[in-house]
């Protein structure tokens, strides 16, 4: 009973969230909002054009002292006609709500306390996800210690945090319902053009009762990562260590201890934008040892002065996989918190034993509005290992000759009516291999409509 009062109250504050959302609102000229909120700095806003929330942000409440006040709200309704290329399941269809509400208070340049309140609801999914539901949760609480250190300076952070170290394979998981958070703590180290990142600590289980989520005990990752801006270019290096009691790969369940090492390159140089990474990953798998490599390759060009200002690229994206599922190495790819939307929306791909090649055509036609297109191909790096959608491996799809898994076709629309407002639709179309056929599985299609507001 109570926990039908608690979701009833929920989506009544979605809705009036909605409401404000649907009112004309001032376009900012420069954003303030981030990915991850902490992020933020409304102090250097000029009032005029500022989006709405500006008025909640930077209230002195003494000399020295003040706080800002922030909330998101999500809902994606979803329909996939194939979950898991079909292979055992039948047509889904769902409604995925997020309501958060952040505080920022800042003690001037040298301390902060954030706390960030969360509450999801997952509703009519015939397969929930295990991100899907949660009750009213501390999502995030953390304090910061800053002080100047040899011509820089340094954070403390401790507490429950995002963490989000690149686009892809350490990442917030912001296409579940349920964002990636993590009780540890986190030095961080700026000066110039240098940032250093040294952290510790486990992840956050989401259970689904109210303020019952702890950090996951069988779970401990550490890691630094080194970040160097070079003009319109920038270069990560870092090393993690994600050490699991429980993982899946391969259809074997065991202990999982991985150290991952590598690098990124991004940038801009003229109208042409690159992105690049390589890691390396070792360390054991039950018994076996792991020798894996994941590496991704992103180029293209803009045409800012042409109609609708075009940009044509092509993305290379590689997982490798087990080549041998009954010797002693392990060589499935298995990034630590990995962003599934990096092969599209459909959630029907991972990085673990993946070739992809991908044609990609984005169009601005007006601002505010976007339009982008994906082709792409998907093989397995290794016939011996599995299909694997998201971190499942798909039942029956090991060994055979063909390495061919399918093509994929790819449309989406973001629209922001204002800085407080996006509007998302998506469509993919997946036309599976013959092989992967004959095994139960068969073509997928997938939409969803996203609206996202933020104050």
């Amino acid at each position: 009973m109570a926990a039908g009062i608690f979701k009833s109250v929920r989506l009544l504050a979605g809705t009036y969230l909605a409401a404000l959302g649907a009112a004309p609102l001032a376009h900012a000229q420069t954003s303030p909002f981030r990915p991850e909120r902490f992020d933020e700095d409304w102090s250097t806003l000029a009032p005029d054009g500022a989006p709405y929330g500006a008025q909640f942000k930077n209230i002195e409440i003494i000399d020295g002292v003040d706080v800002s006040f922030g909330g998101d709200a999500r809902w994606r309704y979803s329909m996939l006609d194939a979950p898991r290329l079909g292979i055992g399941t039948e047509q889904d269809s769902w409604i995925l709500q997020r309501l958060l509400l952040h505080a920022d208070l800042r003690f001037e340049d040298n301390a902060r306390i954030f706390v960030q309140l969360g509450a999801h609801d997952g509703i009519d999914r015939e397969l929930p996800a295990s991100t899907d539901d949660d009750e009213f949760d501390v999502q995030q609480a953390f304090f910061d210690l800053s002080a100047p250190l040899a011509g820089g300076r340094v954070t403390f952070r401790a507490g429950r945090q995002e963490l989000s170290l690149g686009p892809r394979f350490v990442t917030t998981r912001d296409s579940g319902n349920v964002r990636q958070r993590h009780d540890l703590a986190r030095l961080i180290y700026e000066r110039g053009h240098w940032r250093a990142d040294i952290f510790g600590g486990s992840p956050v289980s989401s259970d689904q009762g109210a303020f019952d989520d702890q950090a996951d005990e069988s779970q401990d990752l550490y890691g630094l990562r080194l970040q160097r801006a070079l003009g319109p270019a920038s270069l990560d290096v870092y090393a993690y260590e994600l050490d699991r009691d429980t993982a899946t790969l391969t259809g074997v369940t065991a202990n999982d201890d991985r150290i991952s090492l590598g690098a990124r390159f991004s940038g801009r140089a003229g109208e042409f934008d690159y992105d690049s990474e390589v890691m390396v990953q070792r360390g054991s798998f039950g018994g076996q040892d792991i020798r894996a490599v994941g590496s991704m390759l992103d180029i293209g060009r803009r045409f800012p002065e042409s109609p609708l200002s075009p940009r044509i690229g092509a993305r290379f994206t590689y997982g490798s996989g087990d080549s041998d599922l009954s010797d002693s190495s392990q060589g499935t790819f298995a990034p630590p918190f990995p962003n599934s939307q990096w092969f599209g929306q459909n959630g029907l791909a991972s990085y673990s034993n993946t070739i992809e090649t991908a044609a990609l055509f984005g169009l601005a036609p007006v601002e505010d509005v976007s339009l982008n297109i994906k082709v792409s191909s998907l093989w397995r790096a290794e016939t011996a290992d599995y299909v694997y959608a998201g971190s499942t491996a798909l039942t029956g799809t090991s060994s055979g000759e063909e390495t061919y898994v399918g093509t994929s076709a790819a449309f989406s629309l973001n629209w922001r009516p204002n800085e407080n407002v996006s509007i998302n639709p998506y469509v993919s179309y997946v036309a599976v291999g013959d092989e992967l056929t004959t095994r139960g599985a068969h073509d997928v299609t997938y939409a969803h409509l996203t609206v996202t507001l933020r104050f």
